[in-house]
Formats: structure tokens, sequence, C-alpha cells
């Protein structure tokens, strides 16, 4: 059996990433996207947006919502791409980051990472 949960807390929490990172606010959020500031209260208490806004937000932070959706398997989990090879483009895709920036960034969160991840997801990979 398979089953598909949408992560709305992870979406909100890049959408808070995007806000900040604009230094604008949810107000301008809401105007610029059509959606209403109720709807964005809603998802920052973590309440799942419509369709039409959902669609409306990703296009405006320039989100795959797809990416915000985890597939379990009944048997065996969906094999993850590595997280930090995602991240990893993401900082080479980036226009304002030199290639030493870039990879500071990479070696700051590959040890971060690697800290706080769980001892169980450790026992996986080592």
């Amino acid at each position: 059996m398979n089953k598909q949960d949408f992560d709305a807390d992870a979406f909100y929490e890049a959408l808070e990433r995007e806000v900040r990172t604009r230094s604008t606010s949810w107000r301008q959020v809401s105007s610029d996207t059509g959606v209403n500031a109720t709807t964005l209260t809603r998802m920052s208490q973590g309440r799942r947006p419509d369709a039409a806004s959902l669609a409306a937000l990703s296009a405006w932070a320039g989100l795959n919502p797809a990416e915000f959706v985890q597939t379990t398997h009944a048997a065996a989990p969906r094999p993850q791409a590595q997280t930090l090879n995602k991240v990893s483009l993401l900082f080479r895709q980036d226009p304002s980051l030199t290639d030493d920036a870039r990879k500071a960034l990479e070696n700051i969160l590959e040890t971060t990472y690697n800290n706080l991840r769980t001892k169980d997801a450790k026992d996986v990979k080592d």
C-alpha cells in the first residue's frame, strides 16, 4: 500500500525562508500572490493550503510542490536522494555565491548535518 503525505510544515518553512531572503512581509506575499492573509495564517498553524493557493505560492517562491510530498510504502520506503547533494546543487545554481563561498557553506552544512542526524540514520549509512 502506498501513502502520500504533503508536508505542509516544510512547505511553510520554505516560504518563510523566501520571505526572509526577500526581506518582504506576509502582507506583501498575500498581495503578490492573491492568497488571502487568513490562508497564510492557517498555514503557519500547520493547515494545508488549497490547490490554487499552493500553486500561487509555489510560483511566487520558485518551489516545486512535488518536493514536499513524501511517499511511503508499507514494505519498503522510497529511496531518497542524498540531502546534501540536493543542497549542494542549489548552492551551485545560486549566482550570488562564489565558488569559495559555496564550498564553505557546503562544508558547514555537511559537518552540521552529520552531527545532527539521528543515530538510526547514521547506522544505515555506515
